[in-house]
C-alpha cells in the first residue's frame, strides 16, 4: 500500500487510504483523486493535529 502526501487547510499530511493519483494512459499526472473531499476538510479541521488520514467505513479518521 502507497501512502499519498498532500496539503489540507495549509498543512502537508498523509493520506494512507481513500486517495490515489491520477493516471491516464500508464503516466501519472498532477492530481489526486480522493474520496469524499468535504468529509477530508470536516475531519482535518476537527483534528487540527493530525498528520495522517485514512478512510474507512466511509468517513476519514485521524490517523496520527
Amino acid at each position: 500500500m502507497e501512502s499519498v502526501k498532500t496539503v489540507v487547510l495549509g498543512k502537508s499530511v498523509f493520506l494512507l487510504t481513500g486517495a490515489k493519483p491520477y493516471k491516464k494512459k500508464g503516466r501519472a499526472l498532477s492530481g489526486l483523486e480522493v474520496e469524499s473531499p468535504e468529509k477530508l476538510l470536516e475531519t482535518a479541521r476537527r483534528n487540527p493535529d493530525a498528520v495522517a488520514f485514512g478512510f474507512v467505513a466511509g468517513s476519514w479518521v485521524a490517523a496520527a
